[in-house]
């Protein structure tokens, strides 16, 4: 069986990566130096994937990365993510509408809860978000809904609630 094994480390590369192994406080990029280090010291990659563990793709996939860019290639690219599905005119709006009475609105409710607020403003808007986005998007100027007070009615005469 055939191992692979990274290409020869210049000596610039090999003090890089070995600073960036000691001092770096990104674990991830410090397993992707080290992976580098151990391959250059010899390691096949069952044996660092099983050091690190981690899979042996994850492992060759470090070493490619390394041997087509050097040393610039290791570090983790975050890309910018999914965009909001919101925008400054829907965030304005949410605040405007929690400000009111949800029957000012014509709902039968008293008390804004997140999934009514995000269903009113859904129909309303078209922007749909879920009930868990909106207390963030509220939380960010300051606004928290309260939490309903359910509300017991009986018809027994002899009910005496308690308080």
């Amino acid at each position: 069986m055939a191992y692979r094994f990274v290409r020869r480390l210049k000596a610039d590369e090999y003090t890089q990566l070995k600073d960036t192994f000691k001092h770096s406080k990104d674990v991830r990029l410090v397993h992707r130096c080290q992976t580098i280090l151990l391959s250059a010291d010899g390691w096949p990659v069952p044996k660092i994937a099983e050091l690190l563990r981690v899979d042996q793709s994850t492992v060759h996939r470090w070493l490619d990365r390394f041997e087509a860019v050097g040393v610039k290639g290791l570090p983790i690219q975050c890309g910018d993510g999914r965009p909001p599905g919101w925008d400054e005119t829907y965030e304005s709006l949410l605040v405007e509408t929690v400000r009111h009475d949800p029957r000012w609105y014509g709902l039968e409710q008293s008390v804004w809860t997140c999934p009514l607020l995000a269903g009113y403003l859904a129909k309303r808007t078209g922007v749909t978000l879920g009930a868990e986005r909106v207390p963030v998007l509220l939380h960010q100027h300051d606004i928290r809904l309260k939490q309903p007070t359910p509300v017991v009615h009986s018809r027994d005469p002899q009910y005496d609630p308690k308080g």
